[in-house]
């Protein structure tokens, strides 16, 4: 072994130094270029423009490859982005609901006891008749302030809207038709927040 090949030994293992490694790799690295350059200088430029044109075919689609995978990616972003949007406006659709639901109750009562005051009460019972209104009267704002509205109490019977609790003949009232409402429905928008309790005539 020569004294230079003893010196690029490590003394303690035996290994050869990463300096030397990355000289040898650097100096191949070097020697391929120097190699492909040779080549291009020896093309012609028939030769030239062949290459040119593959370099640039090639460059075209890896370029279209990454743009690609970019659109698919700002897509993927939106599209995501958009179910989110969709599941909390849902999300607060029925959180609205569920409390406008539970309203309701309250309006069915106060619209029972409303059909059931006796005629000719005395007049102090007047204010107290008159404040329950109030409040049935703001309810119905609170309602129609979240776009709630009641349905028809009359009229054709349409079982997206109604829920019969019985159909009986009637000789005042055509077929398929309400003979009364025992419970008012409501709509929210263009969805049944609940349908109306009905008599139906056969």
């Amino acid at each position: 072994m020569s004294k230079q090949e003893n010196a690029a030994v490590e003394p303690d293992n035996g290994q050869v130094p990463e300096e030397a490694v990355l000289e040898a790799e650097e100096s191949d690295a070097s020697d391929v270029s120097d190699s492909e350059e040779a080549e291009k200088q020896d093309e012609t430029p028939e030769e030239t423009i062949v290459r040119l044109q593959s370099e640039l075919e090639e460059a075209q689609v890896q370029a279209a490859s990454h743009l690609d995978k970019m659109q698919r990616t700002v897509a993927e972003y939106e599209n995501a982005g958009k179910r989110r949007e969709r599941q909390n406006e849902e999300r607060i659709k029925r959180a609205t609901e569920s409390m406008l639901r539970q309203l309701l109750p309250v309006l069915d009562d106060l619209e029972l006891a409303f059909q059931n005051v006796p005629k000719g009460i005395p007049g102090e019972d007047q204010a107290w008749l008159q404040g329950f209104e109030q409040i049935q009267q703001k309810l119905l704002e609170i309602l129609a302030s979240s776009e709630v509205e009641p349905l028809a109490r009359s009229g054709e019977f349409d079982p997206n809207q109604h829920e019969a609790i019985s159909n009986e003949p009637n000789e005042d009232v055509p077929s398929g038709h309400i003979i009364q409402t025992l419970r008012t429905g409501y709509r929210i928008q263009d969805r049944i927040l609940r349908p109306a309790l009905v008599r139906v005539a056969q």
